[in-house]
C-alpha cells in the first residue's frame, strides 16, 4: 500500500497543491486582474470612441474640403465662362472700332478725293480760260485794225464815262 500512497501522494498532490495555488491565486488577484481587465477594455472603448471621433472630424473634414474643392471648381467654371464672355464682347469691340476706322478712312479719303478733283477742276477751268483769253486776244490783235480797235475803245470809254461812282 506505500506503494500506492507514494503515487497517490506523487500524482495527486502536486495536483491538489496547484488546485489549492490556482483557488488561492484566483482569490487574490481576481480584484487586480478584474481591474486590469476592466482598465484595459475601459482603454480600448476610450481608444475606439476617439478613433471614431477622430474617423468623424476626418469625414467632417474630407466633407469640407470636398464642398470647398467643388465651389472652387465652380468658381474656376464661372472665371473661365466670365473670361470668355469678356474676350468675346473685348474682340467684338475691338472690331467694331476697326470697322469704324476703316469708314472713317474711307469717309476722309473720299472727301480728299472729292476736294482734289474740285481743286483739279477749278485749276483746269482757270487755265481753259486764261488759253482761251490768250488766244482771244491773239485773235483779236491780228484780225482787228488800228481804227476798229479805237471804236471799240471809245465806246468802252463812254459806257464807263455814263456810269456813276459807288459812294
Amino acid at each position: 500500500m506505500e506503494h500506492h500512497l507514494d503515487l497517490t501522494s506523487a500524482v495527486l498532490i502536486p495536483y491538489f497543491n496547484f488546485a489549492v495555488f490556482l483557488a488561492a491565486a484566483v482569490y487574490l488577484f481576481r480584484k487586480p486582474l478584474a481591474a486590469m481587465a476592466q482598465s484595459k477594455r475601459d482603454n480600448y472603448l476610450k481608444a475606439s470612441k476617439a478613433a471614431a471621433a477622430a474617423l468623424e472630424e476626418a469625414k467632417n473634414t474630407f466633407a469640407e474640403t470636398k464642398s470647398r474643392f467643388d465651389a472652387l471648381e465652380d468658381e474656376l467654371r464661372s472665371f473661365a465662362a466670365q473670361s470668355e464672355k469678356a474676350a468675346h464682347e473685348e474682340s467684338k469691340r475691338l472690331l467694331e472700332d476697326a470697322e469704324k476706322f476703316v469708314r472713317h478712312l474711307r469717309d476722309e479719303t473720299s472727301r480728299l478725293a472729292v476736294d482734289a478733283i474740285d481743286r483739279a477742276r477749278r485749276e483746269l477751268r482757270h487755265e481753259i480760260v486764261l488759253a482761251a483769253k490768250q488766244q482771244a486776244e491773239e485773235k483779236i490783235q491780228k484780225e482787228l485794225d488800228s481804227s476798229s480797235k479805237d471804236k471799240i475803245l471809245k465806246s468802252k470809254i463812254s459806257e464807263t464815262s455814263h456810269m456813276t461812282p459807288p459812294q
